[in-house]
């Protein structure tokens, strides 16, 4: 049976790329090696585990996860965590439902699941457009921070712009600044109108690049924190009314 898997460059479904490596979970029965597939004696897939693509059995992406552990980079399987999340695949009580206690590759896997359990739920709700928003949602919710709010409105003075994160509460905006949507002259001015649209309007907001996100993520949530700290309003301590 294939493997779905979630590749962190390319759809796993997208058999026409070149020099594509399907996985497959053999049965028990040996049979002689076939180029370009590579075979994997795991536990047999439950019902719940499995569908169809195309007419092809295939792993769900939840069963998938727990097979890609252990067996590629932590970087490899948080980028597929990505994909899953942008494609509204990641559902993580079905990947724990999968998971073999003492198989190789499991602490990563639950570590992983652990900083994407709320965010896979905001994942699930809004929408994400791009892999570099997929990449910094998780970070925006760490410190327990105030849930954003992905790819909202904002209301501006001729009309209204869609940006990546939102606490409206706090006015507050982040903006994933991918270099393949940002990088070309017209984007950059554009990216410079809408920041200060924005400021116009009574927003701040935070920039985030791709290596941000990938080498400095508790820079980031430590600034979302203190900027979401200074624009929220202050929790009113309790009351001392009957004291003395």
């Amino acid at each position: 049976m294939p493997s779905s898997r979630i590749e962190a460059q390319e759809p796993c479904w997208d058999f026409s790329t070149k020099d594509l490596v399907i996985d497959v979970i053999a049965p028990p029965e040996r049979g002689r090696k076939i180029d370009g597939i590579r075979f994997h004696r795991v536990r047999t897939p439950r019902l719940e585990e499995t569908g169809t693509v195309d007419g092809i059995p295939c792993t769900s992406p939840s069963r998938t996860f727990v097979d890609l552990a252990g067996t590629v980079s932590d970087r490899t399987l948080r980028g597929c965590f990505e994909r899953a999340a942008q494609r509204k695949l990641l559902e993580i009580p079905a990947i724990e439902a999968s998971m073999d206690p003492g198989r190789r590759g499991m602490p990563s896997l639950r570590a992983l699941i652990d900083e994407w359990r709320q965010a896979a739920l905001v994942a699930k709700k809004g929408k994400l457009k791009s892999p570099l928003e997929a990449k910094v949602l998780p970070l925006l919710m760490r410190r327990d921070l105030p849930t954003p709010v992905p790819n909202a409105p904002v209301q501006i003075a001729n009309g209204r712009i869609e940006v990546d994160f939102l606490w409206p509460e706090a006015k507050f905006v982040v903006e994933a600044d991918s270099r393949d949507f940002h990088a070309i002259h017209v984007a950059f001015e554009r990216d410079r109108w809408r920041d200060r649209e924005l400021l116009r309007a009574g927003y701040t907001s935070l920039r985030v690049t791709h290596r941000e996100a990938e080498q400095e993520p508790e820079a980031i949530a430590g600034a979302v924190a203190t900027t979401l700290a200074s624009r929220l309003p202050a929790t009113p301590c309790p009351s001392s009314r009957g004291a003395g």
